[in-house]
């Protein structure tokens, strides 16, 4: 007799995470993957093949990472050059990432930067 394997951890269901979309963001999200989608993949696929830790691929992390953009409340994009520049670097290797500040919102409600490195 041959036993069906199952895991146990997914037999009930599994309630959905809503999170909401930065709103002021997202027009600038919204270009930075209209213009560079497909090359982003065309970088990633290669890479697609090796599973890491959490079981994501490339393509998984690629896309993961575009959906954190759009949900970080904490991102405050003035304009379309600032977001270019960070999104551009979001999706850089680290090892030849160049750094570039976080902008984000201050308590006051000016443009403050946050030093981010990865």
């Amino acid at each position: 007799m041959v036993r069906k394997l199952s895991n146990t951890n997914y037999l009930h269901d599994v309630p959905a995470e809503h999170t909401e979309a930065n709103e002021r963001n997202r027009k600038y999200i919204d270009r930075f993957v209209t213009e560079n989608y497909n090359g982003l993949v065309a970088k990633f696929s290669p890479l697609d093949g090796t599973i890491n830790s959490s079981a994501f691929g490339a393509l998984d992390k690629l896309n993961s990472t575009i959906i954190s953009l759009y949900t970080d409340p904490n991102l405050h994009f003035t304009d379309w050059e600032q977001a270019n520049r960070y999104l551009s670097s979001k999706f850089t290797e680290k090892a030849i990432r160049v750094p570039v500040k976080k902008p984000v919102k201050s308590e006051a409600g000016e443009s403050e930067d946050e030093f981010i490195n990865d």
